[in-house]
Formats: C-alpha cells, structure tokens, sequence
C-alpha cells in the first residue's frame, strides 16, 4: 500500500462484506457496520441499484463473483475458529492486519473478557479509528498497535502493547499475506512461533499458485491481479501448500486444518440459490503452536 494512504484493498473487502450483508438471503458473514467502514466511493457504487443487481446475479457469482465467497468464507472461519478458542480459555486475539474488520463493534461484548489488539499499518489504523469514532465508542478491551509488516516484526510491534506474553492467544491474519513477499509472511509467522506460548492459533488466508488453475479460476485469478494492482496494491505471495506446511511445521506448529476452496464452498455456501462459492485460488490454514 501506498505510504500516507489507508489500505484500498481493506476499503473494498468490506465493500463486499457490505454488500454480502445488505443483499443477500442469509448471509454467511453479517457485518452490518461494513458499509460505513468502507470509502464514499464504494458507497457510492453500493447505492446504485444496476450495479447492486448486477454484484448479486447468479450468474457473476458463479464466475467472476469469487472474490466474495473469498472475502465472507474467510472471516466466518476465522470467527468461528476463534469462538472455540474463547470457550478453550483463550483470552487474546490478534487481528494481524486487521484492515477494517469491525469485530470490536459487532462480536466484543459477546467477550467480555477477551483483550483484543488490532495489528496493522498505522495509515489504515488512522481512517479506521476515524470512522469507528464516528459510528460509537470502542471497547476498552481493543488495543491498537501499529506494524510496517515490510520493516518490523510482530513480536516488537507486540512488545509495546498489553499482549500477555505468558498466555497463549489466537491470531488471525486475514487478507494480507497476498500482498507481501512470501519471505516475508514467513518471518511473520516465524516471529509469532518464536514469541507466542503453546496452544497458541494462528488462521491465515494465503494464495496458491495462479499458473495450477484453470478456466474461469485462472480468468477470475488474472482479473483479481489487475484489480488489486490498479489499487497500488499488487499481489506478491503464493505458495504451495506442501512447501508452506513444511515451513511452518519447522517452525513447531502443527497443521490443524488446511481448507481447499472446494472444502470451503462445501462447508459454507454449499446449495447456495445464489450461487456464491469460494474460489480454488485461496486456501484457509489454521495452525497451532506446539514447540
């Protein structure tokens, strides 16, 4: 992302959790707050009825409508992870990147005590506790710590926080490693093995390789790079499953789950009369930390 500017990649993720949760039949994410998270240009577009209609047509969400199954099957696997960890006496979550995830307003008085602490550039951070303002006081349990993935690692950005080191906490790390150079999400993941207790959690979204996909995958893929792209934020991270698993493994987590696009769609979108599914070109991984 561009330096002095919020992330753009973050304003049109909620844009679509937005328009997941104000046009759809049963949402399988409600954020009922993404719409005024997101820009006035998104809103914009989300105020016009062609194009809302368009966005929700049966036939864009079984082609180039991936990106939303991406967007809301994530963030509800990683909440629904998270809710077991609470019930787990788990009691900090690390939203790595967290963008402008609004879980503070919608989910944190269901956890009361549960400490929160939102990772992420201190631009994006800036817009988010603007608007946030704007729509309510947060809870005193979130705490704001900011990061430059690129040039810092978590377990300094944490230091200067309330992060209890000597307590196991679940992270989660949404959207964003598509964006940084593989060494980089590495060092990240590295950082957290190397600070974090046993039984800590880590759910992370990552990309695989665009040049093992097919047809309107590979299609959707390729539009997705131009997007982001045009936004000033270009995709850099994808790796193999195995190789990922291996690094990781080394670094003394354990794989608890590596979801597929076509696990994810069976798991939250299957039957769908809309048609929404996840795309094959994203994976969901949920680790646990066992040194």
């Amino acid at each position: 992302m561009k330096e002095g500017q919020s992330s753009r990649t973050a304003e049109a993720a909620a844009a679509l959790r937005a328009n997941h949760f104000k046009n759809t039949v049963s949402p399988v994410f409600s954020d009922p707050y993404a719409f005024e998270l997101t820009s006035k240009g998104w809103k914009k577009l989300l105020s016009s009825p062609l194009l809302v209609k368009l966005m929700n047509s049966a036939v864009l969400n079984r082609t180039l409508g991936l990106l939303t199954g991406q967007v809301v099957g994530r963030s509800r696997y990683a909440e629904d992870l998270l809710d077991q960890a609470v019930h787990q006496n788990i009691q900090q979550y690390v939203l790595v990147g967290a963008g402008l995830d609004s879980f503070v307003l919608r989910q944190s008085h269901h956890y009361p005590t549960l400490k929160i602490f939102e990772v992420d550039h201190p631009d994006t951070q800036a817009a988010k506790q603007s608007k946030l303002k704007k729509l309510g006081d947060h809870p005193s349990t979130v705490e704001f710590v900011s990061i430059n993935f690129e040039k810092e690692s978590i377990s300094d950005a944490l230091a200067r926080s309330l992060y209890q080191q000597t307590a196991p906490a679940f992270f989660s790390w949404l959207g964003t490693t598509h964006y940084l150079n593989p060494q980089t999400t590495l060092q990240t993941l590295k950082s957290i093995a190397e600070f974090a207790v046993n039984g800590s959690e880590v759910v992370l979204d990552y990309s695989t390789d665009f040049q093992e996909l097919t047809g309107i995958e590979r299609i959707g893929s390729m539009g997705v790079a131009q997007f982001t792209h045009l936004l000033k934020e270009p995709l850099l991270g994808q790796f193999k499953p195995t190789d990922l698993h291996g690094a990781v493994e080394q670094m003394g987590f354990e794989v608890v789950e590596d979801l597929s696009g076509e696990a994810i769609t069976e798991r939250y979108f299957n039957a769908r009369p809309d048609e929404i599914r996840h795309t094959a070109a994203t994976r969901l991984l949920h680790l646990r930390l066992n040194k």
